[in-house]
């Protein structure tokens, strides 16, 4: 039931990595504070900057939370020694993790793809 919960959690995640990249993000935060005679010290960083350390940021986590799940399964699938049942539920939580890690870096993929088709080229 967990190895679903992350499965579906995988597939909220692109979506959720899809929707804040795909958005045209060029802006810069401090131009418009210096044309007004504001200093900042804040960082001169873009939305896209932002947004894109952000991205890698989740994706290194989801990135462990799919090795947590196949160090898990796996465990269940040698413990279940001659247990048909404890083999079919290792089985299918490793298909929901390979799913899962499918769907992300799919997303992650695309989202890159269309990056690159908006910014006119590969």
């Amino acid at each position: 039931m967990r190895l679903k919960r992350l499965a579906y959690f995988s597939v909220l995640l692109s979506f959720f990595l899809l929707l804040f990249i795909a958005f045209p993000a060029s802006a810069n935060w401090s131009g418009g504070l210096e044309e007004i005679g504001f200093v900042s010290t804040l960082p001169d960083n873009t939305v896209y900057g932002v947004v894109e350390n952000i991205m890698l940021w989740v994706l290194a986590i989801f990135t462990l939370l799919a090795i947590i799940s196949f160090v898990i399964t796996g465990i269940m699938y040698l413990y279940a020694g001659a247990s048909s049942d404890l083999q079919e539920k290792a089985k299918s939580g490793m298909s929901y993790a390979i799913i899962g890690i499918v769907i992300g870096l799919s997303g992650y993929i695309i989202i890159n793809l269309i990056n690159d088709l908006l910014e006119g080229g590969f």
